[in-house]
């Protein structure tokens, strides 16, 4: 596994558990991304704020980062992404025993740093079918 992997597993492990309950397993986080380990923590804990809204819980324990080619059609963005210098990337989440896929948008911040916007790209799908 790659160092900034780990750290951002380790990072986003943190922010998650903070805001629940001890958890029986730590955050897998595989795959590529070309966000930083912050920002992962940052996308990931606003997956966990969907998942408590829609699911009851906001326990995450793997998420799978895919970076989408250039020409990827992106679903209902909120900004087009690579026209801000930015990507698209497909996450794949096990959050509270149920898969779900995210389409996350980055693009650089006139601030300094990354802007980001999620879009479900799937209802929660059972373990056992998926």
């Amino acid at each position: 596994m790659k160092r900034n992997t780990l750290i951002a597993a380790a990072l986003a492990t943190a922010a998650v558990a903070a805001s629940q309950p001890a958890a029986a397993y730590p955050l897998k986080v595989t795959g590529q991304s070309r966000a930083s380990a912050q920002l992962q923590v940052d996308v990931l804990r606003q997956i966990a704020e969907y998942s408590s809204r829609t699911g009851g819980c906001r326990f995450l324990y793997s998420a799978h980062m895919n970076v989408m080619p250039r020409a990827y059609v992106p679903r209902q963005p909120t900004r087009p992404a690579p026209q801000l210098g930015g990507h698209y990337e497909v996450w794949t989440v096990n959050a509270c025993a149920a898969k779900q896929r995210f389409q996350v948008a980055m693009w650089p911040s006139p601030r300094g740093g990354a802007d980001f916007a999620i879009t479900p790209l799937t209802g929660r799908m059972s373990l056992a079918t998926s």
